[in-house]
């Protein structure tokens, strides 16, 4: 899987925090890739304010001039380390949909949302997070996290079994956390799901028939490490580092701090917005469960149905 260019979304100007820089920094030198910061503005009320005096456009153009300003001096810290930095405003609302606009026209291999605005007093309403997921054309990468990146593994969480019409999402998933690995200084790779016991028939294969006892539990859990260890060995990854368990819904989080991950790839299906869902609970519950990074991919093909 190869990634030659990002996009960061700049919702604040004045609130990005350096850490997103040095992490946003190190990934595109990892990946040999050139980097686009997006910022979107709309201040209807200065355009109406010099409605009488000046034309609305020649308004906009200004504020529109200034924030580019703002965000060049940004752009400039990522220069200074060697990168190749194009910096863009745009005049658009609201903010989630003007990134997914600017990123349906220049097509970035990965968009990178900064853990801004999943502070408590500053995140956005979770349906926007779904949202973006939802329609964006690209991976989005949220950046959670504020420790600067170590040899800390790169987790794919993979579904116990995977979802029909999701095309290959599962090697999709696989491929991308070895991208981020690889650009990451060669960090590990870790395969990690976790059954819910509550839908074990609903997973098929040797626990289906309504079987939720332990038998079928653990026939299930085999059945699903078998697969996972079929696929690593695939990918080159050590059998070592595969794990399937019982668990609950936020199993992967708990997973993800026993294992000192400092990112974990995930499909959209898993979060339940493969179609478009505009704000399932659980893509909350997992941003705020997590203590690092989250890469969200699609399926590069969906077979017709």
């Amino acid at each position: 899987m190869i990634w030659r260019r990002l996009m960061l979304a700049v919702c604040e100007l004045e609130l990005l925090p350096i850490h997103v820089l040095d992490r946003v920094g190190r990934l595109a030198r990892g990946l040999d890739a050139q980097l686009e910061l997006l910022h979107c503005v709309y201040e209807p009320q200065a355009v109406q304010a010099w409605a009488g005096r000046q034309r609305a456009a020649e308004v906009i153009g200004a504020r529109v001039e200034e924030r580019r300003r703002r965000l060049e001096r940004l752009a400039d810290v990522l220069r200074d380390q060697g990168l190749k930095v194009e910096a863009n405003v745009r005049w658009d609302t609201p903010t989630f949909e003007g990134i997914v606009r600017h990123a349906e026209r220049n097509k970035p291999d990965v968009l990178i949302i900064p853990g801004l605005h999943l502070d408590k007093g500053l995140r956005a309403a979770a349906f926007r997070e779904g949202r973006l997921i939802g329609e964006s054309p690209a991976p989005v990468l949220f950046l959670k996290t504020r420790e600067v990146y170590s040899q800390g593994c790169v987790v794919a969480a993979l579904d116990p079994q995977p979802q029909q019409g999701c095309g290959d999402l599962e090697e999709t998933v696989v491929g991308a956390a070895r991208t981020v690995a690889s650009a990451l200084a060669g960090s590990p790779v870790r395969l990690f799901s976790a059954l819910l016991p509550g839908r074990l028939a609903s997973y098929g294969g040797a626990a289906a028939g309504g079987d939720v006892g332990f038998p079928g539990q653990a026939a299930r859990v085999a059945e699903t490490e078998a697969r996972l260890r079929r696929l690593a060995a695939h990918h080159a990854i050590s059998i070592d580092d595969v794990r399937v368990e019982l668990g609950e819904e936020l199993s992967l989080a708990l997973y993800a701090r026993e294992a000192r991950a400092q990112m974990i790839v995930l499909g959209a299906g898993s979060l339940a917005v493969a179609q478009g869902d505009p704000g399932p609970p659980l893509v909350e519950r997992m941003l705020e469960a997590l203590d690092c990074d989250l890469l969200v991919v699609k399926a590069r093909h969906t077979p017709d149905a």
